[in-house]
């Protein structure tokens, strides 16, 4: 074998190693998160998946309530994404929760933070009763 192609068979681990953690850590989350100054870090990602959390789903969502410009009643936007986890691993839908916040929103209507997830709760416990 020549030089050129023992360098390449031995470069081959290292670029699916860094494929996959790009794939793993999700990093277009990461770069979305910028675009709304909410700091989303490897080590929460991999926290969130260790939890069996989808942190599409948190993420995503906390990204749509910023830019949209909620009134949320957090005091920075990491204790969002923590929030949103929380809502999640309680069996609560997330995405539900962040519908009923944009449409509060779209009608001028008051409808705080702990009170829509106080809802969705709700309502999922009553899914659940009905099973």
């Amino acid at each position: 074998m020549d030089l050129t192609t023992l360098i390449l068979l031995m470069l081959i681990p290292e670029i699916l190693f860094i494929l996959f953690m790009i794939w793993y850590l999700r990093l277009h989350l990461i770069l979305k998160g910028m675009e709304v100054k909410l700091a989303v870090t490897p080590t929460m990602l991999i926290g969130m998946r260790l939890r069996r959390v989808n942190p599409d789903i948190i993420v995503l969502n906390a990204i749509k309530l910023l830019k949209a410009g909620v009134n949320l009643q957090v005091r920075n936007p990491e204790e969002l994404l923590q929030i949103l986890e929380g809502h999640f691993l309680a069996g609560g839908n997330v995405a539900r929760v962040t519908a009923a916040m944009l449409e509060a929103k779209n009608r001028a209507a008051s409808l705080s933070f702990s009170e829509a997830r106080a809802i969705d709760m709700k309502m999922v416990c009553e899914e659940e009763r009905e099973k």
